[in-house]
């Protein structure tokens, strides 16, 4: 048996197809089988579109030419994250674990990413694998650092009376906040008041993680906006604006372009000076309107939260959005995993 490691081309169609057997089975066994399956098209938008402040890189394992497992990274260009990698999938399938293959894979990126200045493994794993998972990032010298609990709204399922309520309150308002909605760009007489708006973020809970929020300027917007457009993604987006036309929160929703049924929610934010006014509620309803008016196919939404964040939480489970899964981020150091990798 010989497992073998090569990195992902993104020109190589032969093995874009072999990587999307891999994903496919394990994506369907552990997390979401009844979401439609990834294209060929949508993993090479993964490897080929970038912004300026991150990019991804993949590769792939196999077992005597068949393909077996992937490992898929997160890099950061700025300077506050630029020594981690962070995992986005590594996954081997299932009639092929407990052969080596993870380790062996690990290995292969990790001897590839140290040498280019990489600090910091930062992986995540679900809750719904076995221990063996988690046993084996302690193994590799890899700590708990923090909690996100991942959840799904159902369309056919939403409370519409619910979101029409919140609409009905945030549009009563008498107290001088008012919305404003766009598509896909923010308008540029609205960037000062976006900008701030976003910065609301700067505060969101990281627990433990060695992880920091970097700054966002008009430039990494503009370069969101390109990666977005270039996948075909509809994005919903909505900005409150304080009574002196400042920016007091913003709401953003993503529809799949390849996999039209599935949507994320994005970020919600809030600045600090303007929480506990009801603008979240009214935020999440007022966008979520916004998405389904520009692309009415989507039938599950789904989003992020960290585990130490109840307010957002709170929001969320009253709208009707119900845990799905709880990723578990485990850190440390890259060569101290390396040197604790098993020996080929």
């Amino acid at each position: 048996m010989e497992i073998t490691v090569e990195a992902l081309d993104p020109q190589d169609r032969a093995q874009l197809e072999a990587w999307r057997t891999v994903r496919v089975e394990t994506e369907a066994a552990e997390l979401n089988p009844d979401d439609p399956p990834v294209t060929v098209d949508e993993l090479r938008h993964v490897l080929t579109s970038r912004t300026t402040e991150r990019y991804v890189r993949g590769w792939l394992a196999r077992i005597d030419g068949e393909a077996v497992g992937e490992a898929v990274f997160e890099f950061e260009t700025n300077d506050e994250n630029r020594h981690i990698a962070s995992s986005e999938w590594i996954a081997v399938r299932t009639a092929f674990r407990r052969q080596g293959v993870a380790d062996t894979l690990l290995r292969t990126v990790l001897s590839t990413i140290v040498d280019e200045g990489i600090t910091t493994l930062l992986v995540w794993a679900h809750e719904r694998e076995p221990d063996t998972g988690k046993a084996w990032l302690e193994r590799l010298g890899l700590e708990a650092a923090m909690a996100e609990r991942c959840s799904r709204l159902q369309i056919g399922e939403l409370d519409e009376s619910l979101v029409d309520g919140w609409l009905e309150q945030g549009r009563a308002r008498t107290d001088g906040y008012r919305i404003v909605q766009f598509e896909d760009r923010c308008p540029d007489e609205l960037m000062p008041a976006y900008l701030t708006a976003v910065a609301s973020m700067d505060d969101m809970p990281t627990d433990e993680l060695e992880w920091q929020v970097a700054p966002v300027d008009e430039a990494l917007i503009r370069s969101r906006e390109q990666h977005w457009a270039s996948a075909g993604t509809t994005v919903a987006r909505t900005l409150a604006l304080a009574p002196d036309g400042s920016g007091a929160g913003f709401s953003e929703l993503f529809v799949n372009g390849f996999r039209p049924s599935l949507a994320n929610q994005g970020d919600t934010g809030v600045v600090p000076a303007h929480r506990g006014h009801g603008l979240g509620r009214w935020l999440k309803a007022e966008n979520l309107r916004l998405a389904q008016r520009l692309s009415p196919t989507f039938a599950t939404v789904e989003t992020y939260n960290a585990q130490s964040n109840p307010w957002m939480l709170d929001i969320n489970v009253a709208m009707g959005f119900r845990p799905h899964l709880v990723w578990r981020g485990f850190q440390g150091d890259a060569r101290t995993a390396i040197a604790r990798l098993t020996p080929t």
